[in-house]
């Protein structure tokens, strides 16, 4: 069931009203946060204000540069002067500058009110890691040792900071959410059992002593499916706070840098899949995503060049840092926690404002010699207006909508389920309070600032098909009306109709103006 509403200038009376409801369920949406994590000193004196990262696309770009001296040890004294930005060759003036190292602190408490949820990330560390654990571009054999090796990993709790496990095979699964709790991360990835190879032309041939590239083959399937998962991790971490680590244990990447020749019928069809590197290494980049692939095969004699190469292109674009021909994958996974937790954080707008969807290089240079530095090559420039497909769009709303989807936090929300009560019979209603500074608000000739926002409900009960609802808002606000959204909220109501039983929310908010995507999910019982 699709609902639609259009808030008119009219009805604004309504809106305040509508608005007072919301701040008398749900209390002030809470996130902006210092880079240790702790609550800014003015949080308990007025409502927050999100600092928002206005990314590539909207002028002001964002990099993290690691910096190690000749021994690979990280060097900690820099300063801002010592940085020069180059754009294209230009000079750019930085805007802001900081240095971020690891913290143990321990993320805040967050204070909501009873049967209130958010996908407001739960920590405001300067760094998060996620370890991917790819079954669909990897041989069977060896995803096993790299599992194993990770298992053992988890097994000597190392300190790290806040890291998620997701798993790669016919889609992206989480398997477990930000935690610094290792033993419940070594749980999580010892108890999935991936279903093995699906893209090998006979079992003799994965099982062949003279076989020189296992189960693992370039195939249309892994491409697609790696493709999806790429783009759509890049989107549910946009919203987290600081540089993410994106620790791939894979055989390589199914998508070749170098043009490929098949032979169809006779012709000959060149396929070139360069386009789509770029585009994945692009959409990480702006979330803060640094890739740290690290081969799953370990020493091997197997013929990937194509498919590594690949994935070195892709660590290089994002500022990480490739790891291949060796064997001790667990030593891979804690260089690379450690190595994406000290960084310095610059950002400078540029002076650029030509958006026509090139490649901008980016070059930082510094004033001391002896000293290594990684940071992304670069960025494309997007018009901030570029749309996405409709259809695209819509498959990777439902795809966020899924139980075992990551949580996205583009938008991000508060939200309450009411139960049924005295007459409502199973008509379930979900509240949602969208925090405006994740949104998109445009004034129109009509001197109103425009929202089109879409709050979705998803039910999924213990057996029995889901049931899913969404209602769409378009709002038009007054200038009093919009500041008052401003310092409260934007409100989102949606029903649906339950029977007894328990179930399983899956709530989620897409801004149709910038296709951001905020999901979470809670409980409920229906009596």
């Amino acid at each position: 069931m699709i609902l639609h509403c259009y808030m008119k200038p009219s009805k604004i009376g309504s809106a305040i009203a509508f608005i007072t409801a919301f701040a008398l369920l749900l209390p002030p949406v809470s996130h902006t946060q210092t880079a240790q994590g702790s609550p800014s000193p003015q949080d308990s004196q007025q409502p927050e204000k999100l600092s928002t990262v206005l990314r590539a696309n909207t002028r002001l770009v964002v990099l993290d540069a690691i910096a190690v001296d000749e021994r690979g040890n990280p060097v900690t004294d820099l300063k801002q002067e010592d940085f020069t930005v180059l754009e294209d060759g230009k000079p750019q003036k930085i805007s802001s500058f900081s240095f971020q190292r690891p913290t143990t602190a321990a993320p805040p408490a967050r204070s909501l009110a009873p049967g209130v949820v958010t996908n407001a990330p739960q920590y405001g560390s300067s760094s998060l890691n996620i370890i991917l654990l790819d079954a669909i571009n990897t041989d069977f054999s060896n995803h096993a040792y790299a599992q194993d090796m990770l298992i053992k990993y988890l097994e000597t709790g190392p300190a790290v900071q806040p890291t998620a496990v997701f798993a790669l095979e016919g889609k992206l699964t989480m398997l477990h959410d930000f935690t610094t709790d290792t033993r419940a991360l070594r749980d999580a990835v010892a108890n999935f059992k991936p279903q093995g190879p699906t893209h090998i032309a006979t079992v003799e041939a994965a099982a062949s002593p003279f076989s020189r590239r296992g189960s693992f083959q370039t195939s249309p399937l892994g491409r697609t499916v790696t493709f999806n998962a790429m783009t759509f991790l890049a989107k549910a971490l946009a919203g987290y706070p600081g540089r993410k680590n994106l620790i791939w244990l894979s055989e390589g990447f199914p998508i070749s840098l170098f043009p490929e020749v098949n032979m169809d019928g006779g012709t000959a069809m060149i396929e070139d899949y360069s386009p789509l590197v770029e585009k994945i290494a692009d959409d990480l980049m702006n979330a803060q995503v640094a890739l740290y692939p690290i081969d799953a095969a370990g020493v091997s004699i197997n013929d990937r060049f194509s498919s590594r190469t690949a994935m070195v292109s892709m660590a290089q674009r994002t500022g990480g840092k490739t790891f291949y021909n060796r064997n001790d994958i667990d030593m891979g996974v804690r260089t690379s926690i450690d190595d994406g937790a000290t960084y310095y954080n610059l950002t400078y707008y540029s002076q650029n404002h030509n958006w026509d969807n090139k490649f901008r290089h980016v070059e930082l240079k510094l004033a001391r010699s002896g000293v290594h530095l990684r940071y992304r090559e670069g960025y494309y420039a997007q018009a901030p207006d570029t749309k996405e497909d409709p259809a695209s769009l819509a498959r990777e709303f439902t795809e966020a909508m899924l139980l075992d989807a990551p949580p996205s936090t583009g938008v991000l929300f508060q939200a309450a389920a009411v139960l049924p009560a005295g007459q409502a019979g199973n008509n379930v209603a979900v509240n949602f309070a969208v925090d405006p500074h994740t949104l998109s608000f445009e004034r129109d000739q009509d001197d109103l600032q425009h929202a089109d926002v879409t709050c979705s409900v998803a039910a999924y009960p213990s057996k029995g098909d889901t049931v899913r609802t969404e209602h769409r808002v378009k709002a038009a606000f007054k200038a009093d009306v919009y500041q008052q959204v401003q310092r409260s909220y934007f409100p989102c109501k949606n029903a649906l109709t339950l029977k007894p039983g328990k179930y399983r929310l899956r709530l989620g908010v897409l801004d149709m103006t910038t296709n951001s995507i905020g999901t979470t999910t809670t409980q409920i019982t229906v009596p």
